[in-house]
């Protein structure tokens, strides 16, 4: 086939597939897997393959990420249900005091990020947030627009959250690594959409109803302890972590061996769903633990691991034709930055369709294939396809809406204070990335 052929098809495809779920309201999962069926008959894959091909895709991508996700999302649960969320707060902000509890809000919004999806974090914490509004006489485009930001960052760049899991698995990026330097990376997207967010002086109240529920909740709910709140989260981390580093530093010995277990993301996220455990007091052997909490990250973990599939599928037609070499060799050809690919198709999918989750996922299946010619590291293109999903959060995003609607503001204030703050964030994480690897440190 020609390549002018090829590449319309894909072109066209691709704009389909964002128009199904961004303007037809289709489900992510469902308009993938239509976009990936429609390129199959439009490259002239034979008919009795088609299927075979997308099943070995969907399959080939999950082995490695659907257990780590359900892992990740379960302990998210445990983690919002016990309380230890508010109590991470509540350390944060008395780090930094009155004068500077901006950042106190980045940090926990930063911690929490981690584990739990940025939409639920704001959820969780607006009620102390709108109290803490009220205390220091700061304005709610200030202080929930950081409560948003500093977890999407994490969402969107650090494991165990299901968006950047999936981007490691599909570009095949160990997790250690991917944590490593998905750390690395937020920390200065998150300082950055901070000092953005101090601009942000327009006068918003709180809504009164969540500074009632913040006293009430102040005054009547025992909370764990520090040690306890951080500790299934930091726990898998250092594991993830230590293995990576035996794996390089002492490969091949016992130790090695031993931690390339414990320290697998399986392994490492199943024992910080145990150590949450601790969490739950008497309560842990309960239905409610053991069954129905569980069943809550079962389903919070579903349209994940299922759109991660759908992406791989729609990533081995791509592969299969030869779309991504044909577009990587233009792009060396015409000398455009290579590294500038993966955050230009992220920032596009993440802008069109509102999900910065799908926008990690989908850019990461459609670059994978393209990271030979181009010439840039899977661990590079991991960066740019989560710093490119942050772009611009505007009206079609959930995410939007929660932080909009619960810190107070109108939509012209949430475009100006969240999707100004996720353009920073975006931005500064971008050319981090582009420094680490013209650099050559990934």
């Amino acid at each position: 086939m020609a390549t002018g052929y090829v590449l319309g098809v894909f072109a066209v495809v691709i704009v389909l597939m964002i128009f199904l779920i961004s303007k037809c309201k289709v489900h992510a999962a469902m308009g993938i897997l239509l976009s990936a069926i429609i390129l199959a008959i439009a490259l002239k894959t034979p008919w009795q393959d088609i299927e075979g091909t997308i099943n070995g895709g969907f399959s080939g991508t999950i082995k490695s990420v659907a257990i780590v996700i359900f892992l990740g999302c379960t302990m998210g649960t445990v983690l919002e249900k016990t309380g230890a969320a508010i109590r991470i707060t509540k350390w944060a902000i008395g780090l930094f005091g009155d004068d500077k509890m901006i950042w106190g809000i980045a940090l926990a919004s930063f911690i929490l990020g981690i584990p739990i999806f940025a939409d639920t974090v704001v959820i969780l914490l607006i009620p102390i947030v709108s109290l803490l509004a009220v205390q220091t006489k700061k304005s709610m485009m200030c202080y929930g627009t950081v409560l948003y930001l500093g977890a999407l960052v994490t969402a969107s760049l650090v494991p165990p959250t299901p968006g950047p899991v999936s981007a490691a698995a599909l570009l095949n990026v160990p997790l250690g690594q991917a944590i490593i330097w998905g750390l690395l990376t937020a920390v200065p997207s998150v300082i950055a959409a901070t000092f953005y967010c101090m601009t942000l002086k327009t006068p918003v109240l709180p809504k009164e109803e969540f500074i009632k529920a913040a006293k009430e909740a102040v005054d009547g709910r025992e909370l764990p302890g520090l040690t306890k709140a951080m500790a299934p989260i930091v726990f898998p981390l250092v594991l993830i972590v230590c293995n990576t580093a035996a794996s390089i530093l002492v490969p091949d010995t016992g130790i090695a061996n031993f931690l390339a277990f414990i320290g697998s993301p399986l392994a490492a996220l199943f024992s910080g769903c145990l150590v949450s455990l601790t969490l739950t007091g008497k309560d842990w052997k309960t239905k409610k633990v053991l069954d129905s909490w569980v069943g809550e990250g079962v389903t919070a973990a579903a349209m994940p691991i299922i759109v991660t599939g759908m992406g791989g599928a729609l990533a081995t037609f791509v592969k299969n034709a030869g779309v991504a070499d044909r577009i990587a060799e233009m792009v060396v050809q015409s000398s455009f930055p290579a590294i500038l690919i993966p955050i230009i198709i992220a920032a596009i999918i993440h802008v069109v369709t509102g999900s910065n989750a799908l926008g990690v996922m989908t850019a990461a299946a459609l670059v994978e294939p393209m990271l030979g010619t181009l010439g840039i590291s899977p661990v590079a293109a991991f960066l740019a396809c989560g710093t490119g999903a942050l772009m611009f959060k505007h009206a079609n995003s959930s995410g939007f809406w929660v932080t909009v609607s619960m810190s107070n503001m109108d939509v012209n204030q949430g475009i100006r204070a969240v999707g100004g703050a996720s353009t920073v964030a975006g931005l500064t994480g971008a050319i981090f990335t582009c420094i680490f690897s013209a650099l050559h440190w990934i």
